[in-house]
């Protein structure tokens, strides 16, 4: 059975990199015959339909896919989700302060607050490159479940869409998407890979020390970034302060924070298991833990804003309350009610 398993997976990777060269190829070929920034549309239908669409892989679905597979479905699953939506976002952002590629003219709008619809650089899109590696990795995850190749087949579906929406709405061209999708691969086989021979070796070291190492490497990462880019993700603001709250490095790093060591310490004292939970505690959890993530959510960033320093500390609380503090809170409402049971 394991020889199956590996075996599938080997093809799921084989498929992943015959599709990725297939969306290279075709998207060179369109870029040589001028078509980069040919998908713009002006409907307003056919905008408002695919501005839903590209909110499938904004940061904040992704952050709620998140947290509902950690209170209901499997938190060691949610919790390596988590990391591979905070590197690939990372990384999306570190090339981006490198290349420092602008925003196609369509990005442009006089309407917005800056006068454009997305502040930041445009290569590689960070939709198409989150939606790639998060999406892609829920498909690998269910890959062999009960009609293995369904859900899959509608992630691939909604990747392509997310992809496409955001040529569609202006704020990327085809350069953009063909860099995320090929850079989102890329990192998602080297994700699936490494996870299997690091997360091995994390396990055998004493809790003190998984601590100490997520706590340097979040604030080591924090530091790289607002060393090399001291405005990262504002260059193309207007009159924005140094340092001011839209940093995406501030956000990833300090969630980097607040996930590992919130799961380091809840897995050690909490042990919240939503596979040994039925159906109906499983409902109520949801229901009580997207309510105190949304009041954290938008209670802090009202609290708690004004630099990158002070946003890397909210994020770092938001995710360590989600990953923390709310199986904290379950884990004491199951145990009430099963006592009232008895």
């Amino acid at each position: 059975m394991e020889e199956q398993k590996e075996l599938l997976s080997h093809n799921a990777l084989v498929i992943i990199g015959i599709i990725s060269g297939i969306v290279f190829v075709v998207g060179m070929f369109l870029l040589n015959l001028g078509y980069n920034e040919a998908f713009y549309v002006e409907a307003p239908l056919v905008r408002a339909i695919f501005q839903l669409i590209t909110e499938l892989g904004s940061d904040i679905a992704f952050i709620m896919i998140i947290a509902i597979l950690f209170m209901v479905y499997d938190k060691r699953f949610a919790k390596n989700l988590a990391f591979n939506l905070l590197l690939t976002v990372y990384l999306n952002n570190f090339i981006k302060g490198i290349f420092q590629d602008p925003r196609p003219d369509t990005n442009i709008d006089p309407s917005e607050e800056y006068g454009y619809v997305e502040t930041d650089y445009g290569f590689p899109s960070g939709h198409t490159q989150s939606a790639v590696t998060v999406w892609g990795y829920i498909a690998y995850e269910f890959k062999n479940k009960p009609k293995p190749y369904i859900v899959p087949i509608i992630l691939s579906v909604l990747i392509f869409l997310i992809s496409i929406s955001r040529m569609i709405i202006g704020v990327h061209d085809l350069e953009d998407v063909i860099g995320g999708y090929v850079i989102g691969i890329c990192f998602l086989i080297a994700f699936i890979h490494l996870e299997q021979i690091v997360a091995p070796k994390i396990i055998e070291l004493s809790l003190n020390v998984k601590l100490i190492i997520a706590v340097l490497v979040s604030i080591l990462l924090f530091a790289i970034t607002v060393l090399l880019f001291p405005t990262a993700g504002l260059e193309l603001v207007k009159n924005a302060p140094l340092y001011a709250d839209a940093g995406d490095f501030g956000t990833v790093t300090g969630a980097m924070l607040g996930v590992s060591v919130g799961y380091l310490l809840e897995n050690e004292y909490v042990k919240y298991e939503p596979s040994e939970l039925n159906n109906k505690q499983k409902t109520i959890n949801l229901f009580i833990g997207i309510i105190l993530l949304l009041i954290t959510y938008f209670g802090l960033g009202l609290i708690i804003r004004g630099n990158v320093v002070l946003r890397f500390i909210r994020y770092a609380l938001v995710t360590f309350i989600l990953i923390f503090i709310i199986p904290l809170i379950f884990t004491k409402i199951n145990r009430n009610k099963q006592n009232e049971l008895n």
